[in-house]
């Protein structure tokens, strides 16, 4: 991926002249990906126990449902790590 942002002495962040469109476009493209990934995060927590209260928790379906949310969970606590919530 092709960084726009520059690196500020200050600790902080600039765009170059001319790229705020495209950091603008990019910033919503992330945040668009950032709310499907929290949304189906929880259809999964909801369909998890919908299985769980049917006493289908060794069930393939239970198991891909936890093995997906999982790996939501874990993408979203690196992004925390960066600093993105």
């Amino acid at each position: 991926m092709e960084r726009i942002t520059v690196s500020a002495p200050d600790g902080g962040w600039t765009i170059p002249e001319g790229r705020q469109e495209e950091a603008a476009r990019r910033l919503a493209a992330f945040e668009n990906a950032a709310q499907r990934l929290a949304d189906r995060h929880g259809e999964l927590a909801g369909r998890m126990e919908q299985l769980k209260a049917e006493g289908r928790q060794k069930s393939a379906q239970f198991r891909e449902a936890f093995g997906e949310k999982l790996m939501i969970q874990n993408l979203m606590q690196l992004w925390e790590t960066y600093g993105v919530k």
